[in-house]
């Protein structure tokens, strides 16, 4: 599974620009919802690319990310699970291909879901945020300012 890991991340350098900011690999055995088809022990991380990517372009990243998803699957089952996340002045949005309350279609099966909202200098949680989102809130702080300063340039 490693393996898979690191060729995922060489296929989104090649995609989207290298990776310039990654928090630790942390475990989520939180999140039962994935043990039966990934199986326990899954672990998760956050990356950023250097490259700033327009929020239009979210639905053709998610596509492309849930092809990645199924390139790497074993008898039907992910080894992977990639959701794209953009991150802009006011808020953190992650992508899903899974429609559920909180989330609103923003084209072709592809669902966004806002996690973090900044307001008075920090980014804040919503009921429905996930606790990973929720434990890195500091790294999105971190990523914000970057890309503030890439925003400024363009």
């Amino acid at each position: 599974m490693d393996d898979d890991l690191h060729s995922v991340e060489e296929r989104i350098t090649s995609e989207f620009g290298q990776i310039f900011l990654q928090t630790q690999s942390f475990n989520v055995d939180y999140a039962r919802y994935y043990h039966r088809e990934m199986g326990v022990g899954l672990h998760k991380k956050f990356v950023v690319v250097d490259t700033l990517i327009q929020k239009c372009e979210g639905v053709s990243i998610k596509k492309w990310a849930i092809s990645l998803e199924d390139h790497y699957s074993l008898r039907g089952n992910r080894t992977v699970n990639i959701d794209p996340v953009w991150l802009d002045e006011y808020q953190v949005v992650a992508l899903s291909k899974k429609d559920r309350g909180s989330r609103i279609c923003i084209g072709k099966g592809v669902y966004g879901e806002m996690e973090l909202f900044y307001h008075h200098g920090s980014f804040h949680p919503f009921p429905w945020t996930y606790i990973d989102y929720k434990g890195n809130i500091r790294f999105f702080e971190e990523v914000r300012k970057i890309y503030l300063n890439k925003a400024r340039e363009v």
